[in-house]
């Protein structure tokens, strides 16, 4: 952490002579204080023991999602870089702080747009939803469509922004041999405008590789993958609504998702031969909140998807999710959001039953 600090410390040292750099840092501690109570339906819980289990989640939140940050700014180049910070809790001294990069990333106005270089959210994040439950989910992947934070190129004109960006490529369910080759960036694209009590975006991805000596008479196969959607959002006084749409193929294949969230279904299948068995998911997600006072606001939400996949005996899986929150604001930068909601994931793909879970508690953060 020393290091760190004295590098960009050093940087803004060495730049400032030339230009006039303006650093701005951010940071924030987050703890959660949660209880969790899940029926498994027809699986068993982790430990293979039980159909049910419930739980006290107290500490950091998940791999810990606090950070520390800093946006820069220099004439006509910005930039802004990000880190997640994880250890062992529990102090063992031959553990090793280890830093995730969550965002690094230059963008260039030239006038007529901008270019971005680097690791950012992709034109295709829908960021509608506030939830604070599990590491500041806000219904992704769960109603509003994710592409996560990938390293690319990004051009902007006006409200159109366009992506090339890192692909996703792996080898798929019932393939054990193969080379998976990616011959194009992943490609998104957003169009989107605001004005003072509305908004909208329309927004839309497609990635495709090839996966060479699959099997079959060494036959190669093309995994294609495409995402289309729109959200828009209203604001009226002190209330506001927002809401999300989207349908896409094969999206878990181009890392359209919260990894290991709601995922397990969202991938293709191989056919045996030379094609594959895609997955359609239709996602959406509607939120509404309301300003009381400057110290508290309210906020609830619901996010649906479905999956449907064409392999041989495949049923529909279906999950949905509500919730309520507040957000108490004890000090300027100090936060506290009680929350409490459910999760229902209905039917699985063999046609199991795949239960239920709900969670109450807060999230605290300064």
């Amino acid at each position: 952490m020393k290091k760190l600090i004295l590098v960009i410390a050093a940087v803004a040292l060495l730049a400032s002579p030339a230009l006039a750099v303006d650093w701005n840092f951010y940071g924030s501690a987050r703890v959660i204080t949660w209880y969790v109570s899940t029926d498994y339906g027809d699986g068993l819980n982790p430990a293979g023991t039980d159909d049910s289990d419930a739980e006290v989640l107290w500490g950091s939140d998940g791999h810990d999602n606090s950070r520390l940050g800093a946006r820069v700014k220099a004439e006509n180049i910005s930039g802004r870089v990000e880190i997640q910070l994880r250890a062992d809790p529990y102090g063992d001294p031959s553990s090793v702080i280890t830093t995730e990069t969550r965002l690094i990333y230059g963008e260039w106005d030239f006038g007529a747009g901008k270019l971005l270089v680097g690791k950012a959210y992709t034109p295709i994040a829908t960021f509608i939803s506030g939830q604070a439950f599990n590491e500041d989910i806000g219904l992704l992947t769960l109603g509003a469509a994710y592409g996560n934070r990938i390293s690319g190129l990004q051009l902007t004109f006006g409200g159109l922004t366009v992506a090339l960006l890192e692909p996703r490529t792996a080898l798929i369910s019932g393939m054990s041999t193969g080379d998976d080759d990616p011959l194009l960036p992943k490609i998104e694209a957003k169009y989107g405008m605001s004005f003072d009590q509305f908004n909208f975006n329309v927004k839309g991805g497609f990635q495709t590789y090839e996966i060479e000596d699959a099997g079959v008479g060494s036959e190669d196969v093309d995994v294609q993958s495409w995402i289309i959607g729109a959200d828009a959002g209203f604001n009226f006084g002190p209330g506001y609504i927002k809401g999300a749409i989207s349908l896409a193929q094969n999206m878990a294949n181009a890392a359209w998702d919260v990894p290991g969230l709601f995922t397990a279904g969202a991938f293709a299948v191989y056919d045996g031969d030379d094609d594959t068995d895609d997955v359609d998911t239709l996602m959406g997600a509607l939120v509404a909140g309301f300003k009381f006072t400057d110290m508290v606001s309210f906020e609830a939400g619901f996010g649906y998807r479905e999956d449907d996949s064409d392999a041989p005996g495949a049923d529909e899986d279906d999950v949905w999710n509500a919730y309520v929150q507040s957000v108490i604001s004890l000090a300027p930068g100090v936060w506290l959001i009680p929350e409490i909601g459910y999760y229902d994931f209905e039917d699985e793909f063999d046609g199991s039953d795949g239960g239920d879970s709900w969670y109450g508690g807060a999230k605290w953060q300064i």
